[in-house]
């Protein structure tokens, strides 16, 4: 019995370290692929009037979440404390997305009020698909690191 508690106490702490070693990288992805989607949603809806186009901070949001050195004396957060208290989540702050979506200033305005500029939106969306790809790779040479490092090569 007290054999199957230490292995089963190995096995959480090894969950734990591999959740910590892949947090940076999940966080990436995931934020790579949502703004994917802000940009998807700018091309798609080039030809509404009024629409606002947008992007995420993505380097803002991640040095907020990761960084030691992130001055957060300028963010004034909610204390809750009770899952009832608005505003109360315990997901990491990298998933707060709202907070880091910024509307971008056009370069040339257009008459119905519509700041999505195709070209400028097409480019992104280009950029943002080979970072998400290098993201991808990124985590795929962790993995292969790990599964060297099991198999002892």
């Amino acid at each position: 019995m007290q054999l199957l508690f230490q292995t089963l106490e190995i096995s959480l702490i090894m969950a734990k370290t591999l959740n910590d070693y892949f947090a940076f990288n999940n966080a990436a992805m995931s934020l790579k692929a949502k703004r994917l989607e802000i940009i998807s949603g700018n091309i798609a809806n080039s030809t509404t009037p009024g629409y606002k186009s947008r992007d995420l901070d993505f380097s803002n949001l991640l040095e907020k979440t990761f960084s030691r050195k992130y001055d957060s004396r300028f963010d004034i957060e909610m204390y809750a404390d009770n899952p009832r208290h608005m505003g109360f989540t315990k997901a990491p702050k990298w998933m707060d997305t709202e907070s880091a979506l910024k509307y971008t200033v056009p370069l040339s305005p257009s008459l119905d009020n519509n700041t999505v500029e195709i070209g400028v939106e097409q480019s992104r969306y280009g950029r943002a698909v080979i970072d998400y790809q290098a993201s991808l790779q990124f985590m795929e040479n962790k993995i292969s690191g790990l599964r060297k490092v099991i198999k002892g090569e």
